[in-house]
C-alpha cells in the first residue's frame, strides 16, 4: 500500500528509455520534420562558415576535421536502418521521425558542398580564368 502512494504522489511523465539514450528530453517535446530540418540546419550553417572562412584564408588545419566531421555525420545519417527494432521504438515514442538520417545526411552534405564550391571558386579567382 505503501508502494503506490509513493508512486501516486511522486508520479512523473514517462517516456521510453530508448529515447532517453538517445539524449531527447521530454520537455524538448514531439520530434517533427521540421525541428530535425531547423536544428541540422543550424549546425550546417555553421559548419559551412568554418569550412569557407577556412578555405579563404587558406587554413588547412581548420578545414580538414571539418570536412571530416561533415562526411562522418553523412556517413552516420545514411547508416540508419529504418527496420531497427530500436529505430522503430523511438519513432514510436515521438523523439524521432522516420526522416531523422536523411535529413542529417542532407543537412550536413551542404558544408561539403559549400567549401568545394568556395574552393573552386577561389581556384578561379587565382588563375583569372573565367
Amino acid at each position: 500500500m505503501a508502494i503506490a502512494i509513493v508512486c501516486f504522489l511522486y508520479a512523473t511523465s514517462a517516456f521510453a528509455e530508448v529515447c532517453d539514450k538517445a539524449g531527447w528530453d521530454p520537455s524538448d517535446g514531439v520530434a517533427t520534420v521540421a525541428n530535425e530540418v531547423v536544428n541540422s540546419a543550424r549546425w550546417s550553417f555553421i559548419l559551412a562558415l568554418v569550412v569557407t572562412i577556412g578555405i579563404l584564408k587558406g587554413w588547412r588545419w581548420l578545414v580538414w576535421p571539418i570536412t571530416l566531421l561533415s562526411l562522418g555525420l553523412v556517413m552516420m545519417g545514411l547508416s540508419d536502418d529504418p527496420e531497427d527494432p530500436i529505430i522503430l521504438h523511438m519513432i514510436a515514442e515521438g523523439c524521432r521521425t522516420s526522416w531523422s538520417g536523411t535529413i542529417m545526411s542532407i543537412s550536413f552534405a551542404m558544408p561539403l558542398a559549400m567549401g568545394a564550391l568556395v574552393a573552386v571558386l577561389k581556384f578561379k579567382m587565382k588563375s583569372g580564368k573565367p
